[in-house]
Order: structure tokens, then sequence, then C-alpha cells
């Protein structure tokens, strides 16, 4: 379908009505008599948001990706990676794999041959998905109801699985088919991972627009966070506006983690209610068009934060501001993991940063490069990463930022924006 339209829906749906500017407002015998001051807050910042104009998700009737159009040149270079390797073919399992070549996001395997059609294999009941969805130059198989990866194999030419590239099998699945192979087998992994690490534009359009939905979700919890709320209820209300935005689901397990929660760098959301003096650490992702994003905020409910939390705050803020000063074409991960440790180290705060300073983003919500101190991956146009440096105080609290960034020729662009004020009031 193409770009036909562009509308702007600015209704919320309850099971009873819809509410927008084009109706009435629900009388006040309608509402639910279990709406305390909390829901009564949150169902007024629904109908009046604080919209940033500039991160507007927009309800948009866009094209689907350009898989027709940039599969094959993936395909053909991976094609150039087999041959280079001596290579005869190369399968596939990986979901997010096959997704990156076809198009196609489901179960099944994918046979891309040096020298012939590449195939993707599916079961029975992911058949017709399979076939709305994969690039045309991929031919569909529809596999047996009780097919195995070494039937699979059968079936493909001898001449093409003479040397074989794979991607991810079992342990007992890579013996079985080694017995039944006169060539060897060789793992490619982190050779498609060279090429999934740089993004071509459809890939970055549609982590702008996770990015988007982020960044909106992430306004929105600010803006709900309060004594006596619950993490588990800003969970879900961060949930409900990733949905009604266009997200397709959170990129990972949504973290709202207050108190002493927020020391656990992946801590889960649960029953316990915000209190006065609380940190509270957000982290947020959200996958659109099979693409996600990732970002962290960190916020104090009450008056005034203490001058030792505003103190770790601020030193987080400076080492993501120093990481990003070294973020640039021809740098390694290890250059940007190293200017940030040094600035915490400089102001007492080095041990208590307890992890890497990001990752790839993509397909997956981790991808390479890691951002830590022994990789000496380069940087390249074209990666997206995440920039997430964090302090923690066991049982007291952690502070954590992170935004999703985009390497540019000219500089790094900052894809997930939402403000970084420590203080709600």
């Amino acid at each position: 379908m193409l770009v036909s339209e562009l509308t702007l829906d600015w209704s919320i749906r309850t099971p009873a009505t819809t509410i927008g500017p084009m109706t009435a407002p629900l009388p006040a015998s309608s509402m639910p008599q279990i709406l305390n001051a909390q829901s009564i807050k949150i169902l007024l910042i629904r109908i009046f948001p604080k919209r940033n104009e500039s991160f507007l998700v927009a309800s948009t009737l866009i094209s689907p990706l350009r898989v027709e159009m940039t599969s094959t040149e993936r395909i053909k270079k991976l094609i150039e990676i087999l041959r280079e390797g001596g290579l005869t073919g190369a399968i596939l399992r990986s979901q997010a794999n096959v997704f990156y070549f076809t198009g196609y996001r489901g179960s099944g395997a994918l046979f891309i041959p040096t020298d012939g059609l590449p195939t993707l294999y599916v079961p029975p009941l992911d058949f017709e998905l399979a076939e709305e969805m994969a690039a045309e130059e991929v031919q569909v198989i529809k596999l047996e109801q009780h097919s195995t990866i070494q039937s699979i194999f059968e079936s493909i030419p001898e001449h093409s699985r003479a040397r074989l590239g794979f991607d991810s099998l079992s342990a007992e699945d890579y013996l079985k088919i080694s017995e039944r192979l006169a060539g060897s087998m060789t793992p490619i992994s982190d050779r498609i991972w060279k090429l999934r690490m740089i993004k071509d534009e459809s890939e970055i359009d549609r982590i702008k627009r996770a990015c988007e939905i982020s960044s909106r979700c992430m306004e929105l919890a600010s803006e709900i966070i309060g004594q006596g709320v619950a993490e588990s209820e800003i969970k879900a209300e961060i949930l409900k506006e990733m949905l009604n935005l266009g997200g397709e689901k959170p990129a990972f397990d949504i973290i709202v983690a207050s108190g002493p929660n927020s020391s656990k760098p992946h801590g889960s959301p649960g029953n316990r209610l915000i209190r006065s003096g609380d940190v509270v650490v957000i982290d947020i992702g959200a996958v659109y068009e099979g693409y996600c994003s990732d970002m962290t905020r960190t916020f104090y409910v009450g008056s005034e934060p203490s001058e030792e939390v505003e103190k770790a705050h601020q030193a987080v803020l400076d080492a993501k501001q120093k990481a990003e000063e070294f973020l640039k074409i021809g740098a390694t991960a290890s250059d940007l993991y190293q200017s940030a440790y040094d600035q915490l180290a400089s102001t007492g705060y080095g041990e208590h940063f307890i992890h890497g300073l990001g990752h790839g983003v993509g397909i997956e919500i981790h991808e390479p490069p890691r951002i830590s101190r022994n990789v000496g991956e380069v940087l390249s146009e074209g990666m997206v990463l995440t920039i997430e440096p964090g302090v923690y105080f066991p049982k007291r609290f952690g502070v954590r930022v992170e935004d999703t960034i985009l390497v540019r020729r000219e500089g790094v662009e900052r894809l997930t924006r939402a403000p970084y004020e420590l203080s709600l009031d």
C-alpha cells in the first residue's frame, strides 16, 4: 500500500465509547465507579496530553518494508561473503536473520545458495503469511507438518550443500547434519552481523519511528509518576500508550523500578507503591515494523532530591555526554566505554558503574557492537547504538540515563528524546 494520507488520531478508546475532539465528554454517570485520584489524573492526561510536536507520532498509512528493493541487495552481499569464504550456500534459522534477508517474520529456515534461488522453508501454519511477506525473489516451500531441520538439509542439492555456512543450530542438529554431509559446515553469524550492524535508510526509518513511540511513552510516564502509584500501573499505562501510538509490542519487558528496586539494573515492575523520596528508573523500548528502540530516564518523586541523588544523576549525565563526544566514525567501542568510565571514576562513581555502556539496536534489542571495555569494534556510519551509563547503590537507589543514537558521517543523531530533568515537581 502506498502512502496516501496522514491522519492524526487524537482519540482515546474505552470499552464504552470514544473520547476525542469530535465527541462530547462522557457523562459522570457513565464513568467507572472505581476511579481514584490517580485514575482521574491518567484519564485527563490522555484527553489533554502535553504533546511534544517534534515527536508527535501520527497514525499513518505507509508502505510496507521496502523489502523487494533491499532484500536482493542484502542477499547479494551475503553471497559475496559466502564465495569469499569458499562456501556453496548458507542455511539460516535465526528469525531475525530470516526477516533481514526476506521480510518474513515467522518460524522457518532460509537457504541461500551461491548459484541458485533463495528458498524459504516454512511450516504449514505460516505458509500463507510467508507468501505474503517474503520478497518476490525468494521461493517459499511448505514443509510437511513434522519436518525436521535434517530433512531440510537433505532437500538441498548436493553441490549447494558441499560447504555450508550456518547461523544457529542446536548441538544435536549440528552433529546429525554433519554426519550426513560430505563437506564441512562453517558458522557465519559474525559475518552476517557485519552486514546487519550497518543500517540502511529503510531500517533507520523504522528505528526512528520506534524511538518516537518510546519518547512519547516516556513523556507520559513522567506525567503519571506520583506517590501512591504502583510500578505495575505505570508499566500498564506505558504499554497502552505504546500500542495506541502504533507500536507492535515492547522491545523488552518494560522496567519501572522505584526506591530500592532502582538499584537493580534489570528490576521487574511489581506492586510496590511509589513514595515521596523515591528514585524511579524507567527503561522503555518499542518495536515498530520489526525494529526496536531503547531509552531510559531517572526521576525523583518529592519536593527536592537529596544532594547524593542529584550528584549521582549529574555524574551519569556527564559520563553520557563524554561518551557521545567520542562517538564518531573510527572510534572503537572500548574508546566509548573508557571515556564514560573515566568520567565516572573522576567523580568517585567508577565502582558503581557495573555494566557495559551500551549495545547495538535493530531487529533485536541487543545487537553488536557491544559497548564495553574489551570490545575493539570500530564504529561506522549507519550503526545504531545505545549509550546508557548508570550507577547503583544496592538496596538504596540507582540512576541510569539512555538514548538510542545513529552514527552519521557528519556526526551523531540522537533518536530518542525526552527531558533529562530529575525532579518531577
